[in-house]
C-alpha cells in the first residue's frame, strides 16, 4: 500500500529508533509496528483484515481522514487519498483516543 508521512516528526521516528513520539517507549514501538504493518499489506481490504488495528473512517468534520490504533489509548490519524486508482495514506498525527 502507498504511504507517506505529511508530519516530518512522525517521519523521524519511525526511521530512528532514538528518536520519540514523547508519550513512552511502548507507543514508540507500537507505531513503528504499525507503520510496517501499513508497509506490508497490499491494499485497503488487508489493512481492514488486521481487526487489531481497528482501521475506521472518522466522523463529523473529520470524514476525510482515519484512525488505526496504535495501544487501546493512542492511534494514528491517516488521510486516505485516492492517486491513479490507488489508495495512499497519508500519516498526520498520533492521538490519545480518550
Amino acid at each position: 500500500m502507498e504511504f507517506e508521512f505529511d508530519n516530518p516528526d512522525l517521519e523521524e521516528v519511525y526511521y530512528n529508533p532514538n528518536a520519540s513520539i514523547g508519550h513512552g517507549p511502548l507507543v514508540d514501538k507500537g507505531f513503528r509496528k504499525l507503520i510496517g504493518k501499513i508497509y506490508a499489506v497490499k491494499d485497503e481490504f488487508d489493512l481492514r483484515a488486521l481487526k487489531s488495528l481497528h482501521y475506521h473512517k472518522l466522523e463529523g468534520n473529520r470524514n476525510q481522514q482515519h484512525a488505526l490504533d496504535i495501544t487501546t489509548q493512542w492511534r494514528l490519524i491517516v488521510k486516505r487519498v485516492e492517486v491513479e486508482g490507488k489508495t495512499k495514506l497519508i500519516a498526520i498525527s498520533v492521538e490519545d483516543y480518550h
